[in-house]
C-alpha cells in the first residue's frame, strides 16, 4: 500500500499542476480591462467566511457599483446598488437565472436541492412542485393553519421563562408550519428528528463559503478519491439525511394508501412524479424537503425604536380591541404594521448576500464584461440601503413606505428573498407569516429588555452572526402579557387549536437516523 501511494500521490500532484495551469491561463483568457474593477489577488475566499457583506461594501465604494472578485479560480462579481442588481438580475434574467457548481452540495445532497440546481428543466420542475403550495394563488389556503401555529407560538412565549430561548420558540413555528405544507404533519419540539435534520444541514451550508478549499480550487478533485477528504462529512450528512426525507415521504404515501393523507407538497409531488420528471425517489424526497426560514430582526427593531412600536401597538388596539387576537382580515385596515413588516425586511436582512447567480453566457454591462460562468452576488443588505431608493437606510422609519409617491418603494422589492428569477419561492408564505406573528406578537405582549447588572440590556444593533443566514448574535429580550384580558385570550385560543390540531401531530417512531 505504502508503495502504491508514493507512485499515486506524485501523480496525482503532476496531473494536478498541469490542469492548474491551464485553468489559470483559460481564467486570463479576458482582459481585465474589460472587466468590472476590483481588488488585486486571485483568492479572497477566506473573506466569505467572515463579515463578506460589509467587506462587498467597502469595495463596492472603493471600486464602484460592480465590483470583480477572485476566489481562486473562480471569477466573482458583486453588485452594490439597486439598479445593478435589477438590470443584471431581472431584466437579463435570462442569462442570470443559474447557479454556479456548488461542489460540497453535490457531495451534500447529490446538487437535489432547488437553491444550487443550475438553471433548466430539473429546476423549472422543481419549481412548479414548489409553487404546488407556495405561488401567490395558493399560499392563501395556509393562512388558517398560520392562525393557528401562530395561537400556539403565543402560548409558548406565556410559559417560556428563558430569555435566550425566544429565538428557538419561533423556530418551531417555522419548522412545524414548513413540515406542515411539506408533509401533512406538524411538530411539537424541535427535538422531532427532522426538525433535528434540517436544522443541521442549514447549519452546515452556512459554514461551506470560504471554509473548504474545494469551492475556490476544484482540481482537487483530481486527487485519487480515497485522497479526497473533503468529501467525507458532507456525505455522512447526505445519507443520513436521505434515509429521513425518504421515510417521512414514505409515510405520507402510505395514509394516501389508507385516505388519511392531509393535502400537501408530498401528496401532489407523489401523485405527478412522473409529470416532473422525479422518476427517482431519493429526488423527489429531497424536493419535498425544500427548507425555508424566517428572521427574528423585527425583536431587534422594537427594542431600538420602541416609539415605532408604539405607533404599531395604538393601531392594532384601535382596530382590533383586546377580546380577540388580530386575524388576516384586519391586514388591510392596519397600514403602519404594514410599512413596519417591510421595514423590517429592508433594514436588517436575514439573508445579507444570498445566494450568488451564474451567467450562461458573456454580458456586457455598462461596457463592463461579466464573463460567462461568473458567480455574481447581489449585496442585499446594503442594496436595501441604497441612498437613492432608501435615504438615512441605517435609520429605522416606517413611515418611508406610508408617505411616499415614489414607484420603487410602492413597488418594494424584498431583497432579502432574492432577485429574478431565482426569487424564493416561499416569498408570499413568509410574508404571510411575518404579518400574523408580528401583530399577534405586538398585540399580546410588552417587548421589554431584559435587566443585566441592574441595568436594561438593548443588544448591538450590528451584532449579527456570520454566513449565509444571519441572525442577531446577543439577542435576549422579555415578554410581558399586556393585561390579564390578553393573558385569558391567549390562553383560550391555544387550547381550542391543540385540540383541533390533534390529528396532525407527527410520531417520530418510524424515523431511524
Amino acid at each position: 500500500m505504502g508503495n502504491l501511494l508514493l507512485f499515486v500521490i506524485p501523480l496525482a500532484l503532476a496531473i494536478a499542476v498541469v490542469k492548474f495551469i491551464q485553468l489559470i491561463k483559460s481564467n486570463r483568457k479576458y482582459d481585465s480591462a474589460q472587466l468590472p474593477p476590483g481588488p488585486p489577488g486571485r483568492d479572497h475566499a477566506n473573506l466569505l467566511d467572515n463579515d463578506r457583506w460589509n467587506m462587498f461594501k467597502s469595495w463596492n465604494e472603493q471600486y464602484g457599483n460592480v465590483v470583480t472578485f477572485y476566489t481562486g479560480q473562480q471569477l466573482n462579481i458583486v453588485l452594490g446598488t439597486m439598479e445593478a442588481a435589477v438590470d443584471i438580475l431581472e431584466k437579463a434574467g435570462e442569462t442570470f437565472s443559474s447557479r454556479p457548481h456548488f461542489i460540497m452540495g453535490e457531495f451534500l445532497f447529490s446538487r437535489l436541492r432547488g437553491f444550487s440546481m443550475t438553471y433548466g428543466p430539473k429546476w423549472r420542475n422543481w419549481r412548479t412542485l414548489q409553487n404546488s403550495h407556495f405561488s401567490p394563488q395558493v399560499a392563501p389556503k395556509v393562512k388558517p393553519m398560520q392562525i393557528n401555529e401562530s395561537a400556539i407560538l403565543m402560548h409558548d412565549y406565556l410559559t417560556n421563562e428563558d430569555p435566550s430561548k425566544q429565538h428557538k420558540i419561533l423556530r418551531r413555528y417555522t419548522a412545524s408550519l414548513m413540515f406542515y405544507m411539506g408533509y401533512g404533519r406538524r411538530v411539537t419540539s424541535l427535538d422531532d428528528p427532522l426538525c433535528v435534520a434540517h436544522d443541521q444541514e442549514e447549519e452546515y451550508i452556512e459554514r461551506v463559503p470560504g471554509r473548504f478549499p474545494l469551492e475556490s480550487w476544484p482540481i482537487l478533485l483530481w486527487l485519487p478519491r480515497p485522497l479526497q477528504w473533503f468529501r467525507h462529512e458532507p456525505e455522512k450528512h447526505r445519507d443520513t439525511n436521505t434515509r429521513l426525507y425518504t421515510t417521512a415521504m414514505n409515510e405520507v404515501n402510505r395514509k394516501m394508501q389508507d385516505g388519511t393523507a392531509v393535502p400537501c407538497t408530498s401528496t401532489y409531488g407523489l401523485t405527478k412524479q412522473k409529470e416532473l420528471d422525479m422518476n427517482d425517489d431519493v429526488e423527489l424526497a429531497y424536493a419535498l424537503s425544500a427548507p425555508w426560514a424566517a428572521g427574528i430582526g423585527t425583536v431587534m427593531a422594537m427594542l431600538h425604536y420602541p416609539e415605532c412600536l408604539q405607533k404599531a401597538k395604538a393601531e392594532l388596539d384601535a382596530v382590533v380591541g383586546k377580546d380577540r387576537m388580530p386575524t388576516f382580515e384586519d391586514q388591510q385596515s392596519l397600514p403602519y404594521l404594514g410599512a413596519f413588516i417591510r421595514e423590517t425586511l429592508r433594514w436588517r436582512l436575514v439573508t445579507p448576500t444570498g445566494i450568488a447567480h451564474s451567467s450562461t453566457q458573456d454580458y456586457t454591462y455598462k461596457g463592463m464584461l461579466i464573463p460567462k460562468d461568473a458567480s455574481v452576488y447581489a449585496n442585499a443588505a446594503e442594496i436595501m440601503k441604497d441612498p437613492a431608493v432608501f435615504p438615512d437606510g441605517e435609520k429605522f422609519i416606517p413611515e418611508r413606505f406610508l408617505e411616499t409617491n415614489d414607484p420603487r418603494l410602492l413597488n418594494y422589492r424584498f431583497g432579502c428573498f432574492g432577485f429574478g428569477r431565482r426569487m424564493c419561492p416561499g416569498m408570499h408564505v413568509a410574508l404571510q407569516s411575518m404579518y400574523i406573528v408580528i401583530a399577534r406578537l405586538i398585540w399580546a405582549y410588552d417587548v421589554l429588555p431584559v435587566t443585566i447588572n441592574g441595568k436594561p440590556y438593548i443588544p448591538d444593533e450590528n451584532d449579527f452572526t456570520y454566513g449565509l443566514v444571519s441572525y442577531p448574535a446577543n439577542l435576549k429580550f422579555q415578554l410581558v402579557p399586556r393585561s390579564e384580558r390578553h393573558r385569558e385570550i391567549i390562553i383560550a385560543d391555544a387550547e381550542r387549536v391543540n385540540a383541533d390540531m390533534a390529528h396532525l401531530e407527527g410520531s417520530s417512531a418510524s424515523y431511524n437516523i
